[in-house]
């Protein structure tokens, strides 16, 4: 029976989401008891109505359609929602189809205007969560630029100030979330340099969760309002660690000329970051320490690693992706918004090696060529050099960041190993790693930071290959996957699903020993000993022999193992489907635990997954990329990987 399923959403004023689905039966015959079942991430939305929708009976070339109304708990970025349409034909066979699940791209804060005084708003600013995002622009003026900003927020934020400090306009906007106590912050600077237009972008809120989406939705406002102006076009991002710089600046300056409560160390503060202050290499620790939001100046020491002490910036739970859209434009940088001391951010990018590999297996060889250059150091000593010297030389010139301590080979663990089902998986070593971004990496989150060394102790197996359809099947009984094949990565598979084929896998194979990864150990596996931006290496042309993502996919998952392996040996560790790993989401690597274990949350649903997929862009491919999504949700993008204790 031929079917077309068409869908689509449109958000209310309320912020309610209306998600429509028409069906249209094609075939030369009619079809009855045509039903329509709605598949959702019930952690992020709220279903206004049935979960099921019945369409009756439906005559050959005639549509219908159907609405769910969904009430989202906080800002939604980038979720799919899907459904299941089931039918009887001419003959009264039963049939199932699946329909494509469409993405939700931005579902943000309904907000109405908050009328708080200059005061009232620079104190909020000092409170909450923090995001930031800065873009330029040419052929187009600074006045021009706040105009349209104005008018992007207009009804939704309250007009708190508009003002001039030397070359640079500022607003101060404020709102109130309805539906939630909830207030939203935006503090815009814009200036010109060398006839370039800049547009810096702070956001504040005392909720984390719709931050970005918040934040977001103005940038993609404004974008649309100034390519209806002429000539004028955007042609780069703005660095993170820039932004703070300027905001910061401006909101120091004001405090000190509002009169409020100042000290002496936050004067000097504020004076040492000048109209000239956007290059990073300006800032001193003292002046742009952490926590400089705060109108109490801190010092170097009290910037310790304890998250109890650290105020995090822009830590929020749905992410945004902009960096990515654009991250291959030349000249265009994006890097995470910490303001890290000198010495963390040196740890970030130097990885200070030594290899012991036992005698029954050696060192994996790296992938050099598509490594970025590293500086090396002057001329060689003509005297011998120990052979772990060697060692050490030989893995910082091709950029690795593992210290591999224990392959743990040799007869009683081989280097691969299959199961009863056929489920076939390398030996990891154990060692060290400095997880998250390096610093400078292009289209970086901020969710990624801080870089922190992790030890895995302990070897482990890790699945070759991401768990087929066939492997689903044989232990599950069922093949959920939008996509139909033996070998294709079984998908559309929750969380909660996932820990239910691990626990019937332990079952038949009569052992405790298989569970997913943690976020530590995926990525430990992941970048097989190196720390560049994919486990190949920085040159994201090449990608496409490892990965299928949205450039070569031909829009569906294909069978695993097509693609090159990483250095260790695992396939489709880019792309393909997004892999769900045991830990809960954090808004960052704040806390996280050292010795590679999962770490677990209390405050909501939302597991990791890694790797991107085969509807992604090259950036959501990156070693370090990480993404979130209920526990419950189920995607034709996202699937699993298995991990098998020794």
């Amino acid at each position: 029976m031929d079917l077309e399923i068409k869908r689509g959403y449109e958000v209310l004023p309320d912020n309610t989401v209306r998600f429509g689905i028409r069906v249209t039966n094609n075939g030369n015959s009619a079809i009855s008891d045509v039903e329509v079942i709605l598949d959702y991430n019930d952690s992020l939305f709220e279903l206004e109505g049935n979960i099921v929708e019945k369409l009756g009976t439906l005559p050959p070339s005639v549509p219908r359609t159907v609405k769910f109304l969904l009430k989202p708990l906080g800002c939604v970025h980038r979720e799919e929602i899907g459904a299941t349409v089931r039918y009887k034909d001419h003959s009264w066979e039963k049939h199932t189809l699946d329909m494509h699940p469409k993405v939700i791209h931005c579902v943000c804060p309904f907000l109405k205007e908050k009328a708080i005084t200059r005061s009232e708003f620079l104190k909020l600013y000092e409170t909450g969560n923090s995001a930031e995002h800065g873009l330029t622009f040419e052929n187009i003026s600074p006045e021009k630029l706040v105009e349209l900003l104005a008018h992007t927020c207009k009804n939704r934020l309250y007009k708190v100030d508009e003002f001039s400090i030397e070359n640079r306009k500022v607003l101060y906007l404020a709102g109130d979330s309805l539906g939630e106590k909830a207030y939203y912050l935006l503090t815009a600077v814009v200036l010109e340099e060398e006839g370039i237009a800049q547009v810096f972008l702070h956001a504040n809120s005392d909720k984390a969760f719709g931050l970005n989406g918040f934040l977001n939705e103005i940038l993609e406002n404004l974008r649309h309002l100034i390519r209806s102006v002429g000539a004028a076009r955007e042609i780069g991002i703005i660095k993170k660690e820039q932004v703070i710089n300027i905001i910061d600046s401006v909101v120091q300056h004001t405090n000190f000329a509002g009169g409020t409560d100042f000290r002496a160390a936050d004067l000097q503060s504020a004076d040492s970051q000048s109209t000239g202050s956007q290059s990073t290499g300006s800032q001193s620790t003292g002046s742009q320490s952490t926590g400089s939001q705060s109108t109490d100046s801190q010092s170097t020491d009290s910037q310790s690693t304890d998250s109890q002490s650290i105020d995090i910036q822009g830590s929020v739970v749905q992410r945004s992706k902009i960096g990515f859209l654009e991250e291959d434009k030349a000249g265009i940088e994006s890097e995470g918004p910490e303001r890290k001391k000198p010495e963390e951010t040196g740890k970030a990018q130097v990885a200070e090696q030594t290899v012991k590999c036992s005698p029954e297996k050696k060192a994996p060889a790296k992938n050099p060529p598509s490594q970025a250059p590293e500086k090396k150091a002057g001329s060689p000593s003509k005297k011998p050099v120990p052979v772990l010297g060697l060692m050490i030389i030989g893995i910082l010139l091709v950029g690795a960041s593992a210290i591999v301590l224990d392959w743990g080979g040799g007869p009683g663990n081989p280097e691969t190993y299959t199961n009863s089902i056929g489920m076939e998986f390398t030996l990891i070593p154990g060692g060290e790693f400095m997880m998250g971004s390096p610093s400078g990496e292009s289209g970086t989150d901020n969710d990624e930071s801080p870089v922190h060394k992790v030890t895995i102790e302990e070897p482990f197996y890790l699945g070759k290959y991401e768990v087929t359809q066939e492997q689903w099947q044989k232990v599950m009984g069922n093949n959920p996957s939008y996509f139909k094949g033996d070998s294709l990565p079984v998908e559309r598979v929750s969380w909660e699903e996932a820990q239910q084929f691990i626990k019937k896998l332990n079952e038949m194979e009569k052992a405790d020993k298989y569970r997913l990864p943690s976020e530590a150990e995926w990525e430990y596996a992941c970048r097989a000993g190196n720390n560049a931006r994919y486990s190949f290496g920085y040159d994201v042309s090449s990608l496409g022999e490892y990965a299928w993502y949205d450039e070569n996919s031909g829009d569906k998952p294909h069978p695993v193992g097509q693609k090159n392996p990483n250095p260790w040996g695992l396939y489709d560790m880019h792309g393909n489907v997004w892999e769900w790993v045991q830990d809960g989401w954090h808004d960052n690597y704040y806390g996280a635990p050292s010795d590679g274990s999962a770490r677990e949350s209390l405050s909501n649903s939302l597991k990791v997954r890694r790797g991107g997929s085969w509807e992604g862009s090259a950036g959501y491919c990156r070693t370090a990329n990480r993404g979130n999504s209920g526990s419950g949700y189920r995607s034709s993008g996202l699937g699993v990987r298995v991990l098998r204790e020794l």
